[in-house]
């Protein structure tokens, strides 16, 4: 596939190509600002498209090891191998109900997740699309591959469990790696601020140690639950990052409500009394906020370690209490 070089090069042949390309009506510094922004997303996906869904065209293509420039305009489906436009045109999707879709799809030797994200620049919608290669790590259980499989909100309707974690059923790590880079991606494109939570059970070897396990297991249930409950369904989630270690992502969410937010969830579980087998146990948390600053282009691995650090602070000048 030819991989474009620079964003200018592409957008002056795109405005300057023949009545059989749609033209878009799209100001080259946008454009060019636009493709600034997913520079920061190379290093995580093997390809980042801008594609006009209409009329099936790549606008801008960068891959992760190769540049080469290309003076005409290729068929957005032609990465498939299949010569024919696809049957469920996740793009098409997106740019219709302008929400972000993620999907697997096939080409003849590689399975692909991809993750379809509509932007608007002036007056016309594109879609960035951003691609990964999961050949080796893309398990769907006892599930066949099927052409197309589509999976909306990171594969919740074909497999939930691939990205819910066993015992307190709410999202796993798995989950982490592949939404976080697509929200990331989202407060950029959209110029909205994201914020970041790591929250810890404060002593928790402790607890196990004296009530058991089993209670340890019961008290990392309900823990997750509070959390949960204090965020908005729809557009936040909460996830098991491992152990008694709990990340909560909010989208749109500037750092002063965040810090409301993260301290309604610690004093929530400062006041709960938590049961097992007649024991009351009362416990307490930490945690750890960062908001992603609207210039701020960093990878989600860079998110967590920054926010992993606020929760460091946090357990290391006290505990119980929130940093930011």
């Amino acid at each position: 596939m030819s991989l474009y070089l620079s964003a200018s090069t592409k957008t002056k042949n795109y405005m300057n190509s023949d009545k059989e390309v749609i033209m878009m009506e799209i100001r080259l510094e946008e454009f060019e600002a636009l493709i600034k922004q997913l520079t920061t997303f190379e290093k995580m996906y093997e390809q980042t498209r801008v594609v006009d869904p209409i009329s099936k065209k790549e606008i801008y293509v960068k891959g992760k090891y190769e540049e080469t420039r290309t003076e005409t305009l290729e068929s957005c489906y032609d990465i498939w191998g299949t010569g024919e436009t696809c049957k469920n045109c996740i793009s098409m999707r997106a740019y219709n109900e302008n929400e972000t879709f993620i999907k697997i799809e096939t080409s003849p030797d590689k399975i692909i997740m991809v993750t379809a994200i509509p932007v608007k620049i002036g007056e016309r919608i594109v879609v960035v699309e951003l691609l990964k290669n999961v050949t080796q790590s893309m398990i769907l259980g006892e599930i066949k591959l099927i052409e197309g499989l589509e999976i909306k909100k990171l594969l919740d309707q074909a497999n939930v469990a691939v990205v819910t974690d066993e015992l307190t059923q709410i999202y796993n790590k798995r989950y982490i790696i592949e939404r976080l880079p697509v929200d990331i991606a989202i407060a950029q494109l959209e110029n909205q601020p994201l914020s970041l939570l790591m929250a810890d059970i404060d002593h928790f070897k402790e607890i196990n140690d004296t009530y058991g396990h089993l209670a340890g297991d019961r008290i990392l249930k309900e823990f997750a639950q509070i959390l949960k409950k204090n965020t908005r369904q729809g557009k936040d989630w909460v996830a098991r990052f491992g152990g008694e270690e709990f990340i909560v992502c909010l989208t749109g969410t500037d750092k002063e409500i965040a810090w409301t937010v993260a301290e309604r969830m610690r004093k929530s579980i400062e006041d709960n009394v938590f049961n097992y087998d007649g024991e009351k146990i009362k416990l307490t948390s930490s945690f750890g906020l960062h908001t992603l600053g609207l210039e701020e282009l960093i990878d989600y691995e860079m998110l967590i370690q920054t926010t992993d650090k606020k929760l460091y602070e946090a357990k290391n000048t006290g505990r119980n209490k929130v940093m930011s």
